[in-house]
């Protein structure tokens, strides 16, 4: 795995687990705020089966209160309140006096419960009309509520009324997986707990609610705690969508990312290719004016020979009788040198020329043949020979004819600066073009003392030279024309003593092929 696709892995991975805890941070809210408002509504229904209680209670004693007193009206009432409302397990009535006693009950022929005296001595506590909670001993799960009859009826006793505490706090629907529900009597001692034991310390924190009923006569404190699960805040659906929209995002910004540093890339390169031309340029009109006087050498040759045949023929034909046929001659030798002339200036027109590479297919050896007219008269000047072995095949290569001129100048310009000091018969720089393996070479080579091993690894780096006066920015710039076009240059010491620089380009019937292809 590359290190673009460990980072676009590490960034979409980075992403997810953000997106999964923003999705677990808004359904924890969530399942916190539905926790809250079913907690409310199961302590508001408690509540009011609570005053239901009350109610109930108040009833018997208006039934109690009545000046007939009748058994039959409190036991009917007694037991449709036992019909109606299960929670409610039993009715009774105890008078209160030295010996208290069951004075009514709806448990049938069941024994006298051994609590009447314990019910009777705390109602004895209370005032009239004023109730309490006892709660079942033993753990189990129901308590009875004892009022003190008022003043008012004609019997001094006691109503007990007891409710099943699990039944009393029953939700009206399924509770919620990982819920907890406890009702606590006033000393705090649990009466009934339902649902799931939920412990403390986990990874999530749990949700309590705690909160006494609104009677006052049962001032039992209801408890409901939740623990959410993974699952509620990170649900499968939500999970895989996380997973998918992070992915998506990472592969957009991934593409944006890309196509940005693509352009970037094309400007940067652009302006890298704007500043080797300029550089190049800069290059070829250093080297003109260094062979300035050979340049001027060799004009003045043809123009020596233009003024020369020219005033022959201005003498031929002023004569008496003019020889057309050598006017004819001398005409046509001017036309021949003025070409010439002609030629050279081209030459050096399209070497200083400022505009952009313009590959086409190319003659090597015509190449060849341009840079060493170019440098002959310097050349000659400087006491250095120039030795041409061409293919006779004569390859032909897609490229920019002036770019490659200017590194096959700069290849002889400077094998002969490494051979200028050298005895005459060492100064000569020999220029070759060979064809195989789908590709033409031109290679130069001179008789000089070559390069130092620790030089050759650096010689294309940009700024380093062996020169006192040098840039080192000559063979880097050849480096990049050469490869622009596909090929590639090297540099090596000859076993015979000397440096040799090959350059590779592809042949166009090889580039062909492979278009084709």
């Amino acid at each position: 795995m590359n290190s673009r696709a460990a980072g676009a892995l590490g960034a979409w991975l980075a992403l997810t687990i953000i997106a999964a805890v923003a999705v677990a941070s808004v359904n924890f809210v969530r399942v916190r705020d539905s926790f809250e408002a079913e907690a409310r509504t199961l302590h508001r229904v408690v509540s009011q089966r609570a005053d239901q209680h009350d109610a109930h209670l108040t009833s018997l004693a208006a039934v109690l209160a009545s000046p007939d007193r009748s058994v039959t009206t409190l036991g009917a009432l007694a037991e449709a309140i036992l019909r109606f409302y299960p929670r409610i397990t039993g009715i009774d009535v105890i008078s209160v006096g030295p010996a208290p006693d069951l004075v009514f009950t709806t448990r049938g022929d069941q024994p006298k419960s051994p609590r009447m005296s314990e019910f009777a001595a705390a109602a004895a506590k209370l005032s009239p009309g004023q109730a309490v909670v006892i709660a079942e001993p033993n753990g189990a799960e129901a308590y009875h509520l004892i009022k003190r009859l008022p003043e008012t009826t004609s019997l001094a006793g006691v109503l007990v009324m007891t409710v099943d505490a699990r039944r009393l706090m029953e939700p009206e629907g399924d509770l919620p997986a990982g819920t907890d529900l406890a009702l606590r009597d006033p000393s705090g001692r649990d009466l009934t707990q339902a649902g799931e034991v939920i412990s403390s310390g986990g990874l999530l924190p749990n949700f309590i609610f705690e909160k006494a009923l609104g009677s006052r006569s049962q001032p039992l404190l209801l408890r409901v705690a939740r623990q959410p699960g993974f699952g509620e805040l990170l649900p499968p659906l939500a999970v895989a969508l996380v997973t998918a929209i992070t992915g998506i995002g990472v592969l957009l910004a991934g593409f944006v990312l890309r196509e940005r540093r693509s352009a970037r890339e094309a400007r940067e390169r652009a302006s890298f290719h704007e500043h080797q031309a300029r550089l190049a340029h800069a290059m070829r009109v250093n080297t003109v004016g260094e062979m300035a006087s050979g340049i001027a050498h060799e004009l003045t040759q043809p123009l020596t020979a233009i003024l020369s045949r020219s005033q022959a023929g201005l003498r031929l034909a002023r004569a008496p009788s003019p020889d057309w046929d050598e006017i004819i001659g001398a005409l046509d030798a001017n036309v021949r040198l003025a070409k010439r002339a002609g030629d050279i200036l081209a030459r050096l027109r399209a070497y200083v020329s400022n505009s952009g590479p313009a590959p086409e297919p190319t003659s090597l050896n015509r190449l060849i043949n341009n840079v060493a007219e170019l440098m002959q008269g310097d050349l000659e000047r400087r006491g250095i020979a120039l030795e041409l072995d061409l293919d006779p095949g004569d390859p032909v290569c897609l490229v920019d004819r002036v770019s490659v001129e200017q590194v096959v100048h700069n290849l002889v310009r400077n094998a002969a600066d490494a051979i200028e000091v050298l005895s005459q018969e060492r100064r000569t720089v020999t220029v070759t073009t060979t064809v195989g393996g789908g590709s033409a070479a031109i290679v130069v080579r001179d008789q000089g003392p070559g390069i130092p091993a620790a030089d050759l690894p650096r010689l294309f780096e940009p700024f380093f030279t062996t020169k006192p006066d040098g840039m080192g920015l000559g063979l880097p710039l050849c480096e990049r024309i050469v490869e622009a076009f596909g090929g590639r240059i090297t540099a090596a010491n000859a076993p015979e003593g000397g440096a040799v620089f090959t350059i590779r380009l592809p042949l166009l019937v090889e580039r062909r092929k492979e278009a084709a292809e």
